[in-house]
């Protein structure tokens, strides 16, 4: 997540505020893409299928639905942050389902992505994704924890 977070940071210096408009798909690729190997990260290494139970296509809500399943199957431990994580990551999902459209600014049919017509709080986003960052790494650390404990 840190291409979009180096992107953000680039845009909110003096004499670079009109680029926020030229790079918020990149901004948005980043973190997509940054979200969708954390999530694979948490399926590879403690799904119990290794590379196997990683799907070959970028579905963001079918990672997050084997996210909580893993969750779920040491037993939850912030169901709040996790809660809030959910959220964000079918939103994200609901924007960009295959994985290629903030790539490009458009979907597969050939349709333009519309983002809202308002300023996007750059600051907000950069906020937010550090925040899913930084569940990720937690989220990482526990199962770990727990994993190795054994039964």
């Amino acid at each position: 997540m840190r291409a979009g977070a180096g992107l953000i940071e680039l845009c909110t210096q003096d004499g670079y505020e009109g680029d926020r408009h030229f790079v918020i798909y990149p901004i948005l690729f980043n973190y997509r893409h940054g979200l969708e190997l954390a999530m694979k990260w948490i399926v590879l290494r403690f799904g119990g299928n290794g590379f196997q139970g990683i799907e070959e296509d970028h579905d963001l809500w079918k990672l997050w639905k084997q996210c909580r399943a893993i969750i779920a199957r040491f037993g939850e431990d912030d169901e709040e942050a996790t809660k809030v994580v959910e959220k964000i990551v079918k939103e994200l999902h609901d924007l960009d389902r295959s994985g290629v459209s903030f790539r490009y600014g458009w979907g597969k049919a050939g349709r333009e992505i519309k983002l809202p017509d308002h300023m996007i709080d750059l600051e907000n986003i950069h906020e937010v994704m550090q925040g899913v960052s930084g569940y990720f790494t937690g989220l990482d650390g526990w199962l770990d924890e727990l994993h190795s404990a054994g039964p």
